[in-house]
């Protein structure tokens, strides 16, 4: 192995212009300053035995081995049948794009995870060309070339199922992988059929034709850049100039490392030799397979291949691009799934929905099939009242991955549940009394509301009355219950209370003095209350009297009882009730 290692140190901000520079200014004129150019011609696997020359200019001029040989004007238009090899003839061609493709792939079956070579695709592509090589070969010659063993492309690339890490450069237009044929059956000088099984055969084309680069200084230009694993190499014949003729070709060839294309960039071209006939594409080691595209003519309107044809270009690009043997082909549904509707389970806020996977299929392999709720729980666990996402997931053994959504949607068909038991107070006052009462309900999810028609906490006039509450959640349902409100008159309350003091079972000469001013209040009740008052205020003197026989916690309710019934009557207040302890006014 030989290293070189050129290192060139120029203090300048921008190449000086050249004849070479300003006449390549549509692909892409060198741009930064160079302070320290170091150029590695080669390394490890990548050995070469030049020499590089670092010129003031900044092109480093690289000594090749050029194969020279000189060839008979038959053979320069493949007339003859050198070295045995048979005369070229047409065959059909492997694609004929007459419009700006995007891919060729369409037209190749998907490829189920294989690694072998499938072909390439086809396409035109932004003409953006690398900056101007910095390696200039030399010496060139007419129809020789410069052997692979000069040219290490700097990294792996696949060509036709082949990898290869050089490549041979010939002066008429083309590069070409593997070992060159011998100088006498190397083909003609201008370009000939694709694909064919005649030599040169596993070539890249930019304009295969009979061009001289020896007329032009640094015709023949290339390097390698970037780094690994996104470096390119460049080959660029620069104004390389027709052989009698006054044509001139401008373009470069760049192969990409990791995605193995192959990019053709013409800045311009064009022969005016009638016998040169121009070639541009690509062909396999056999000679059996090519690929290129078409050109029209402006005047005609005739679309014709570049294959062994009369064609100029002009800031034209294509792009040759293996086709991948990778399976990258998602999954694909083959039904949306609707949307799943249930009502929620008895006395819960949510429902048990069994799913069914939508059904999937893949081009290469079974499909999984995986699901996530968007509420982050189990496929299984219960759903809530409401609306649910469920995201499936078809997987394929390459791990390609489609998803499709699903709702689920538990619906609250139950109704809310409401109880309210019967009331019963004693008037406070002779307009009745203030009732207070609980309504119990509960529903599934969420009581919204209670309403009733006459709220807990509102006075009640003295009588009987009818409550009505609704209960209400937020699906509106609703629930409905009527109960009765009571406020006690003073007679019942009168009645209650004799009855109260007829069951303490006091002694007859306890019990009758309490009860005997009780039952005559009752007696005139209505007919004349001012009677029923004095006999309750004697009630209120009696009681502290007979206290002693009688518990405590009776007097003091004796006393409450009597007090409220003599409001609800509207009796004044005597003195002898002022002094009842526990008697209020």
């Amino acid at each position: 192995m030989v290293v070189l290692l050129v290192t060139l140190f120029q203090r300048v901000t921008m190449l000086r212009p050249t004849p070479r520079a300003s006449l390549f200014k549509a692909l892409k004129a060198t741009s930064a300053g160079i302070l320290v150019l170091t150029a590695i011609i080669a390394c490890g696997d990548y050995g070469t035995s030049v020499m590089a020359t670092p010129q003031p200019d900044a092109v480093v001029r690289v000594p090749v081995n050029t194969v020279d040989y000189t060839m008979s004007d038959a053979d320069k238009l493949g007339l003859g049948t050198p070295g045995g090899a048979t005369k070229l003839a047409p065959s059909s061609f492997f694609s004929d794009v007459r419009s700006a493709p995007s891919s060729a792939a369409s037209t190749v079956a998907a490829a189920c995870g294989g690694t072998g070579f499938a072909g390439y695709t086809e396409r035109r592509v932004d003409f953006s060309p690398e900056e101007i090589p910095r390696l200039a070969a030399t010496p060139l010659s007419d129809d020789g070339w410069i052997p692979d063993t000069d040219v290490p492309i700097g990294f792996d690339f696949s060509f036709y199922g082949n990898t290869y890490n050089k490549v041979n450069i010939y002066m008429n237009g083309f590069l070409l992988f593997g070992p060159a044929p011998a100088a006498r059956q190397s083909g003609s000088a201008v370009g000939g059929f694709l694909p064919s099984t005649s030599n040169p055969k596993n070539i890249i084309a930019l304009a295969w034709t009979d061009w001289d680069p020896r007329k032009t200084p640094d015709g023949i230009r290339f390097e390698t850049r970037g780094t690994a694993p996104n470096r390119k190499f460049i080959v660029q014949y620069n104004n390389v100039l027709e052989l009698s003729g006054s044509g001139k070709l401008m373009g470069q060839i760049v192969l990409s490392e990791g995605s193995n294309d192959i990019t053709l960039y013409t800045n311009s071209m064009n022969v005016t030799n009638s016998m040169h006939f121009v070639t541009q594409g690509i062909q396999n080691l056999a000679g059996t397979e090519a690929m290129y595209d078409s050109v029209q003519n402006v005047a005609t309107g005739v679309w014709s291949r570049r294959v062994r044809n009369f064609f100029s270009l002009s800031n034209d690009a294509i792009r040759f691009s293996l086709i991948s043997t990778r399976d990258d082909v998602k999954p694909t549904f083959d039904a949306v799934p609707t949307e799943v509707t249930q009502g929620n389970d008895p006395g819960l806020a949510s429902a048990i929905v069994v799913l069914t996977p939508p059904p999937a299929s893949d081009n290469c392999s079974a499909v999984t099939m995986g699901a996530a709720r968007a509420d982050g729980k189990a496929l299984t666990d219960p759903y809530p009242v409401g609306t649910t996402t469920v995201i499936w997931t078809a997987t394929d053994a390459s791990s390609n991955s489609n998803t499709v959504e699903q709702t689920v949607r538990v619906i609250d068909i139950e109704d809310p549940t409401i109880s309210v038991s019967d009331v019963v107070v004693n008037a406070t006052t002779p307009s009745g009394a203030v009732v207070n009462y609980v309504v119990n309900s509960h529903d599934n999810v969420a009581v919204t509301s209670v309403v009733c028609d006459q709220e807990s906490g509102t006075q009640f006039s003295i009588g009987p009355h009818t409550v009505s509450c609704t209960a209400s959640d937020a699906a509106g349902h609703t629930a409905t219950a009527t109960f009765n409100v009571s406020v006690l008159d003073a007679r019942t309350q009168l009645m209650n209370l004799i009855a109260y003091v007829q069951g303490l079972g006091a002694p007859s000469g306890t019990a009758n003095p309490l009860l005997n001013p009780l039952t005559t209040a009752l007696e005139h009740l209505g007919a004349d209350n001012h009677v029923s008052c004095v006999k309750l205020n004697d009630f209120l003197a009696m009681i502290p009297k007979k206290g002693r026989q009688i518990p405590f916690d009776a007097t003091s309710y004796m006393t409450a009882e009597a007090t409220r019934i003599m409001t609800v009557l509207g009796c004044e207040m005597g003195p002898r009730a002022l002094l009842v302890p526990g008697a209020s006014a």
